[in-house]
């Protein structure tokens, strides 16, 4: 099912605007100057607060693998090599049976990369079989990501102003405030807006449905971003711009090569697209996995 990364299989270009509801914070080191707050946001070279492509894209693997976690368990799906189990990566763990494991160790990956029988497209053929769907989409020590996100920068028509709060760290076992642990953390305002832009390169059909339905998580506001998310930071949703999204395979390559091909969506074109992504997925659910030597 997953392809690999030797040749162009397909490519889309997402973009959407992430709109917070409530205040958030991606923080930045801890300041020494005399007049910041001891806990500032994290900025650009030109001042302006930014969310890294790597926040995004972790607080979106983290969602997924927990959506996975619990399907890969479900007895109507038979494809259970969706999501690591992280605690059993290492090594092999005894009281996880063969038949159950959701990804290679560690030792696996390098019985197949010592393999001299193998050749090298068989070496990348079998790592990718063995690793789960989110490691085969999202990346891993041995596999390199399928999902690219950019550095989220603030939309030029938003509002950058920042706020600082104070925060105080509670004794638990006394339940009043600890003693000199009273600081101050800087939020970005409400209602900012960043521009997002994600590449997801050579994915099959249900590694982009698997995207997908990340993607509609943020859209409705399930997935929070940020630091202090138990204080009421980081609420947000995601606004798909169609417009300015692109999807480009080896059909229409050619043409998109020759300039044309646009690539580019609609609302409606976009949703008969991603209902066929998100079928493509529930199939694979009801795959077995494939099996690999060496694992």
């Amino acid at each position: 099912m997953s392809t690999d990364m030797q040749r162009f299989t397909s490519r889309l270009r997402y973009h959407a605007r992430l709109r917070f509801e409530t205040a958030h914070r991606i923080g930045a080191d801890r300041s020494l100057e005399v007049d910041a707050p001891d806990l500032p946001v994290l900025r650009t070279v030109t001042g302006d607060p930014y969310i890294p492509g790597s926040s995004f894209k972790g607080a979106w693997r983290s969602y997924t693998e927990s959506i996975l976690r619990t399907l890969q368990d479900h007895p109507d799906v038979q494809n259970f090599r969706l999501a690591c189990l992280s605690i059993a990566q290492p090594q092999k763990r005894k009281d996880v049976p063969d038949s159950r494991r959701r990804c290679l160790t560690l030792e696996e990956v390098r019985k197949i990369k010592e393999a001299k029988e193998l050749t090298a497209a068989e070496k990348d053929k079998y790592l990718r079989q063995g690793s789960c769907l989110t490691c085969q989409l999202f990346g891993n020590g041995w596999l390199a990501a399928k999902v690219m996100v950019k550095d989220l920068l603030l939309s030029p028509t938003s509002d950058a102003r920042t706020e600082i709060r104070n925060g105080v760290a509670i004794d638990r076992d006394s339940g009043r405030a600890g003693t000199g642990l009273l600081y101050q953390f800087e939020a970005v305002a409400p209602h900012a807006t960043f521009d997002l832009e994600i590449l997801v390169e050579n994915a099959a059909p249900a590694e982009l449905g698997l995207a997908c339905i990340g993607l509609q998580a943020f859209a409705r506001g399930d997935i929070l971003l940020g630091g202090n998310k138990s204080r009421g930071l980081g609420w947000c949703r995601l606004e798909p711009a169609w417009n300015q999204s692109r999807y480009v395979n080896a059909d229409n390559l050619l043409d998109y090569l020759r300039g044309g091909y646009d690539g580019a969506f609609d609302a409606a074109s976009w949703s008969e697209k991603e209902r066929e992504w998100i079928n493509a997925f529930h199939d694979y659910l009801q795959q077995p996995p494939v099996e690999v030597p060496y694992a």
